[in-house]
């Protein structure tokens, strides 16, 4: 039997795509029974982490990555599920939104193929923020935003202490993981409010997923509504 499995799961075809974070090119399969079952039962649950945690499994075993997935950005998360989610199922998506001005339930056709991410130039991840000091940052994880469930509102103090990977200076580069957790918090807390926002706007200029879809409501008015990511694309 273990003969004919892999017999079958070679003869699955294969795919690549490039990660939006790395832009390293990574080889994936299409998902199978299984796992669209894995998907099935997590969607009636209607629990949002299980829902990423299942996605990052599947993810796990579709894809061949040299780590787990829940390690990263959950932009890369969303980008390589809506590509696997294409070639499993099919390009299109059907997703009902509600309108928010008029509250009614309206079915769109979203073409998962068309969506790619969206890159801010003033995007950095290397950020001068005064005349002696530049701090690299690190993506916050799909596992770094699980953990941190219990907040409903985005704590970026708290992140860019989690998020910060080096600090270079005139005389010394220092890395984090050779750092204690209260000096890198000194040195946050150290901070001007202007070189701070420095720092909080590398969250805010990250690579997106997103797509406007334009409808009209029974009163006859044409709209449009921005859908961002896995929970908005497949609602």
């Amino acid at each position: 039997m273990k003969n004919i499995i892999d017999t079958m799961i070679k003869s699955l075809p294969k795919y690549k795509t490039t990660l939006p974070s790395s832009q390293k090119t990574v080889s994936y399969r299409p998902f199978t029974v299984r796992e669209e079952k894995m998907l099935h039962i997590v969607s009636e649950t209607g629990n949002y982490e299980d829902l990423l945690l299942t996605i990052s499994s599947i993810i796990d075993s579709c894809f061949d990555l040299k780590y787990e997935s829940k390690t990263l950005p959950m932009f890369d998360i969303e980008y390589l599920f809506l590509k696997l989610r294409s070639k499993s199922i099919s390009e299109v998506a059907t997703p009902i939104i509600v309108c928010p001005e008029t509250q009614e339930k309206i079915k769109t056709t979203l073409n998962l193929e068309e969506i790619e991410p969206i890159y801010n130039k003033e995007h950095l991840n290397e950020i001068k923020v005064n005349s002696n000091i530049i701090v690299k940052m690190k993506y916050p994880s799909l596992e770094y935003f699980i953990d941190k469930r219990d907040n409903s509102k985005i704590d970026y103090y708290e992140l860019v202490i989690d998020c910060i990977e080096s600090i270079q200076t005139k005389d010394e580069l220092i890395l984090v993981k050779d750092a204690s957790r209260e000096e890198i918090s000194n040195f946050v807390d150290l901070l001007k409010n202007e070189e701070f926002a420095k720092l909080i706007n590398f969250f805010k200029t990250m690579p997106k997923l997103q797509k406007v879809i334009r409808y009209k409501t029974t009163d006859g008015i044409d709209r449009e509504i921005i859908l961002k990511g896995i929970k908005d694309f497949f609602q």
